[in-house]
C-alpha cells in the first residue's frame, strides 16, 4: 500500500509539471542565433539571449544589452513590457509561449508594427533553446 501511494503522488507530480510551467513563469537563459537575416537592415543578425528572472527580463544581442523589462504571465501568455535599453518598445506586446523540453517558441497574439517592435517580433519568431 505504501508503494502505491508513493507512485500515486510521483504520478500526480509529473502530470502537475506541465500545468506548473504553463501557468507559472519562465526562468533561465534561452538562446536563438539569426544567421543571413535581411530585415530590419540585416540588424538582427547575432545571438540572442532571453534571460527571465522573477517577473523581469533582460536581452542581450551578440553579449550587448538590448533591452530589460518586465513580464506578465498568464497561462501560456506572456506579456513583455520593456522599460530601458535603445531597442526598447514603447507598447507591450502579448505572445503565447510553449516550453517544450529545453526548446521556448512564442507567437505573437499583439504587438505594435513599428520598427522596435518588430524587432521583438522577429527575434521572438524563432525557437530558442535553454542555455
Amino acid at each position: 500500500m505504501k508503494r502505491l501511494t508513493i507512485a500515486l503522488a510521483a504520478v500526480a507530480a509529473l502530470a502537475l509539471a506541465p500545468a506548473a510551467v504553463a501557468s507559472g513563469s519562465l526562468s533561465g537563459k534561452y538562446k536563438t542565433v539569426i544567421k543571413g537575416s535581411h530585415q530590419l537592415g540585416g540588424g538582427l543578425n547575432g545571438t540572442w539571449v532571453l534571460n527571465f528572472t522573477k517577473g523581469q527580463y533582460h536581452v542581450t544581442d551578440n553579449g550587448m544589452a538590448a533591452v530589460r523589462g518586465k513580464t506578465v504571465i498568464k497561462g501560456n501568455v506572456i506579456t513583455f513590457r520593456d522599460e530601458k535599453g535603445s531597442n526598447g518598445c514603447p507598447t507591450p506586446g502579448k505572445y503565447r509561449f510553449k516550453l517544450n523540453g529545453k526548446k521556448l517558441t512564442f507567437k505573437r497574439i499583439s504587438d505594435s508594427t513599428s520598427s522596435n517592435c518588430l524587432g521583438r517580433t522577429l527575434v521572438l519568431a524563432r525557437t530558442f533553446t535553454k542555455v
